[in-house]
């Protein structure tokens, strides 16, 4: 049953990924099926699998790949049995599928597609996170993907660190362009003050909070277009616009839900400003210097190694609204340092951002398992090629 070894190096690579979420909106989904269609052309096709969604389908046989209705069950002493019915039930569909790696695509608690894969020999890989004690899953993963080291931070500092492995990012710039048309009208702007975007979450952690105080420092020089969630949701996103009332910057704030044109909120801005007391490698940063956008941002998790502090933009330390209104204020008033903070964000996306690489590094990982059964460091992948 097993797949451990690919009959000749001209067969296609067969990798059943499983998602968390099939919505079209997150990062680690859209990462999922680019991986999946940059593969294609070499060597590798993809089946997924998950809570799939009839959006997510049409867009994965579009790429193309295949889809399967089947989700894993945590592992569960209380519903041992089911959990071990379940595990069954993946053994005939691998089975019959006949991957020869299985990628989850999230860092989970003993999934049962994990345990049925350990049990048919089949190499797994698992999105890097952090570790819960006692999982079962952590003496079945063969290898952890991370884009960055902050992503992996708890298992580098474990005995699993030789099982990580840093793929790099999936970003594709063709993607962003195809965004540059606006879904409805952007609220329109004021003359003579810069606009100043945030993208993300409606979540503390993104410290928007951080940001309307720093708003309040800068005495309407600017204005701001926060963008992400929903805005009537209640919770953080009314304590947020209850505090711009507070401060009396609610009227330079504009309010927007999520929306997917990305590239024309980004081609509208100014400054892209990400405000964040916590990150791993955020993909809304890589999107704004690709459109030449000077970025503002918290130095957390793996920022600094995407925003050159001075050249590319600028850093400042997380939940310091002091020093974030500074550094938003030199560039509100300089067009000259915007312009030349973007040109160099600009030409250093070209030149880091590489999604086939990545892909690249995605399939040497693969057939490093199945070429090797067992953990496999990032050194060990430097000599290997696709």
């Amino acid at each position: 049953m097993t797949q451990g070894r690919l009959r000749s190096r001209g067969d296609d690579l067969h990798v059943l990924l499983e998602l968390s979420s099939a919505d079209l909106r997150i990062g680690a989904v859209n990462d999922a099926l680019d991986l999946a269609e940059l593969s294609r052309t070499m060597g590798a096709r993809f089946t997924f699998c998950g809570p799939l969604t009839p959006e997510f389908c049409a867009e994965a046989a579009r790429r193309p790949a295949a889809t399967l209705q089947a989700t894993s069950r945590p592992f569960s002493r209380a519903e041992l049995p089911l959990y071990a019915w379940d595990v069954c039930r993946w053994l005939l569909r691998l089975r019959a599928l006949r991957p020869h790696v299985v990628h989850l695509n999230y860092p989970g608690y003993g999934p049962s597609l994990a345990c049925a894969a350990r049990l048919a020999g089949i190499p797994i890989v698992a999105r890097a996170g952090p570790i819960v004690a006692r999982n079962p899953a952590a003496r079945w993963i063969d290898a952890y993907a991370a884009n960055c080291r902050p992503q992996a931070k708890d298992l580098l500092a474990s005995p699993m660190a030789d099982r990580v492995v840093l793929t790099g990012d999936l970003f594709r710039p063709d993607r962003l362009t195809q965004t540059m048309t606006p879904v409805r009208p952007l609220p329109a702007a004021r003359p003579g003050r810069p606009r100043i975007l945030f993208l993300g979450q409606l979540v503390e952690r993104k410290g928007i909070h951080v940001l309307i105080e720093a708003m309040a420092a800068l005495r309407g020089e600017a204005e701001l277009l926060l963008v992400g969630g929903d805005w009537s949701a209640g919770g953080y996103a009314a304590d947020m616009q209850n505090l711009a009332r507070r401060h009396g910057v609610d009227d330079g704030i504009a309010f927007e839900n999520h929306r997917p044109d990305v590239g024309a909120l980004m081609s509208a801005a100014d400054v892209f400003v990400l405000p964040s007391l916590s990150e791993a490698r955020p993909r809304s940063i890589i999107e704004a210097m690709t459109l030449g956008v000077p970025v503002v941002a918290s130095d957390v998790g793996d920022v600094a190694s995407l925003v050159a502090h001075e050249d590319t933009g600028l850093l400042v330390s997380p939940g310091d609204p002091a020093a974030l209104a500074a550094a938003l204020a030199r560039l509100v008033r300089s067009p000259e340092l915007r312009k030349r903070f973007g040109a160099s964000a600009r030409e250093r996306a070209a030149r880091e951002f590489n999604a086939e690489r990545t892909a690249r590094q995605y399939l040497r990982l693969y057939r490093s398992l199945i070429d090797r059964r067992g953990p496999i460091g990032e050194a060990e992948l430097r000599d290997r090629e696709v």
